[in-house]
């Protein structure tokens, strides 16, 4: 009987293919199985939050602005070259030495209640203008290096006198050549009063003869400053200016113009490009058709050069920029 019975447990062991040693083994590789699943599960969670992380970086917020991506090769220019280079033309030792520089805007007049000649008398009435004769020069030092604030482009269309909507085909290439929107009538950074985008500017005075009312549109301008003006002037001086044949460059004034009078003491440089310059911009001349009419552009570069002789330094500063000057 006893032996019949292990007869049959050994049966029951070969039947069931594992023996009682060998079931030891398979029970730990069950356990041991379980512990990697245990262990792999968080790091497979660590694998997914990279995932997840690198998929909402490459989702784009809502409220997305784009700005410059590097500056212009203009701007640094003038910060690393230009501006030492004007600083020692127009540095003056013996003007510095004295250690008092007037004011450029002020005109003192001829008359002075410091000179004893004056004691007792009355001021000489001022000239004819309500401004005095000669202003104070410019004086140029580290901290008034001339310096270019901002570029006014506009244009003026006739046929807007009678439509506001013939002014769209205008704006459109002023959208294009400058990178600024049109001005929106709803408060914000292209807000009324705010200075920034494209403006439809109107005139302020009535000519019967040219059926024209005070406030009726007449074109656009735009003010530029910053990296959009650097970026401007650069389009001007390398691909529109080099292939315009009729343009010879800004004439000089000349040696009869009066140095005192309000133009050669702004230090504003102003010129014009006619209507065929406007399709040798690169952002028009990609796509021509869109633009079935070209516009003349006019053209001030404001620069902080104020008093005598602001003319001549504006003109050494874009000079520099790459404008060319010719004399009359």
């Amino acid at each position: 009987m006893k032996a019949s019975a292990s007869l049959s447990s050994a049966a029951r062991t070969v039947l069931s293919g594992a023996t009682p040693a060998a079931r030891r083994p398979a029970a730990a590789a069950t356990a041991a199985s379980r512990r990697t699943a245990s262990t792999s599960a968080p790091a497979k969670q660590e694998q997914q939050q990279p995932q997840q992380a690198t998929e909402d970086a490459g989702r784009l917020p809502a409220n997305l602005t784009y700005g410059q991506t590097a500056r212009s090769r203009l701007g640094e220019h003038y910060e690393s070259t230009l501006s030492h280079d004007l600083m020692y033309l127009l540095y003056s030792h013996a003007t510095h030495a004295a250690g008092h520089r007037p004011n450029p805007l002020e005109r003192k007049p001829i008359w002075s209640p410091e000179n004893p000649y004056s004691q007792g008398r009355s001021a000489p009435p001022r000239p004819k203008g309500n401004r005095y004769i000669v202003p104070n020069p410019n004086y140029t030092s580290p901290e008034s290096v001339p310096r270019l604030e901002s570029i006014v482009v506009e244009s003026m269309y006739k046929h807007a006198v009678g439509a506001k909507s013939n002014l769209l085909p205008l704006i459109m290439a002023f959208q294009a050549i400058t990178g600024e929107p049109p001005q929106t009538k709803t408060p914000g950074p292209y807000g009324p009063g705010s200075g920034q985008g494209i403006q439809v500017t109107q005139s302020t005075k009535a000519s019967a003869s040219f059926k024209i009312r005070a406030g009726m549109p007449s074109g656009v301008k735009v003010e530029l400053k910053g990296e959009p003006m650097y970026a401007f002037l650069e389009t001007v001086v390398d691909f529109v200016l080099p292939r315009l044949k009729t343009f010879s460059g800004i004439p000089l004034p000349p040696a009869s113009h009066p140095r005192q009078s309000p133009s050669s003491t702004s230090g504003v440089v102003s010129f014009g490009l006619p209507p065929e310059a406007m399709g040798l911009f690169p952002q028009i001349e990609v796509n021509l058709d869109q633009y079935p009419r070209s516009f003349g552009i006019n053209i001030f570069c404001v620069t902080n050069a104020k008093g005598r002789g602001a003319q001549d330094q504006a003109r050494a500063l874009l000079s520099g920029a790459g404008l060319p000057f010719v004399k009359r």
